[in-house]
């Protein structure tokens, strides 16, 4: 009898389309939600987060000013996985921070081709 399938990549891909939605609050909401229901995959269902993050943030302001943010903000990743397990809310505000972090250093930057 086959072992059945994991869970993760349908979760994954609901945070990748709440993600490109700008959906944030939700995107920790879909995450607790989840953990709760399956909680020996946090570490799983939280890992690649903050590099979805990042491609966002990328699309969104540019390579140059996500590199200059990161670089900046060498705990952010971190940062986000605590946020994420802290609350929703705690998840939201703190992207958005990163957002306005983001939007005002892509003002600065050069941009690559």
């Amino acid at each position: 009898m086959p072992a059945p399938h994991s869970a993760l990549p349908a979760l994954l891909a609901k945070i990748d389309t709440l993600i490109e939605a700008d959906k944030f609050k939700e995107v920790a909401e879909t995450f607790a939600a989840f953990v709760k229901e399956h909680p020996t995959t946090s570490y799983l269902a939280a890992e690649p987060i903050p590099f979805k993050l990042n491609v966002r943030f990328s699309k969104k302001h540019g390579s140059s000013a996500t590199t200059t943010f990161t670089l900046r903000h060498t705990t952010w990743a971190s940062d986000v996985s605590v946020a994420l397990k802290q609350s929703p809310e705690a998840f939201a505000a703190l992207v958005a921070k990163y957002e306005a972090d983001l939007a005002e250093i892509a003002k600065t930057v050069k941009k690559v081709a």
